[in-house]
């Protein structure tokens, strides 16, 4: 017997141009996806999942340093040059 599951799903007004429309029949042409509502969910979930995933990293490692502090200790000592702000400017491209 096989169970089927059923998911809640909300409906979300999106515009999107000429173009993005054209290169999203273009990946179900290509049988890619079978519609152009699977491939917009399809690829939300994926960027979603990678942004989520990036948050998800440095709330673990925020997380661990303050159980370290919790224990008196000092998690980590930076020693730079530069700013906390100009340092993180800096590794966002800025």
């Amino acid at each position: 017997m096989q169970f089927a599951y059923r998911v809640s799903l909300g409906v979300v007004p999106v515009r999107l141009d000429d173009e993005m429309l054209k290169r999203i029949d273009l990946l179900v042409q290509q049988k890619h996806y079978k519609s152009r509502n699977e491939a917009i969910r399809q690829m939300l979930k994926s960027k979603l999942s990678e942004e989520l995933s990036e948050d998800e990293d440095v709330h673990e490692l925020v997380e661990s340093l303050l159980r370290i502090k919790k224990k008196g200790k000092d998690p980590l000592v930076l020693r730079l040059k530069k700013t906390a702000v100009e340092t993180v400017a800096e590794g966002r491209g800025r």
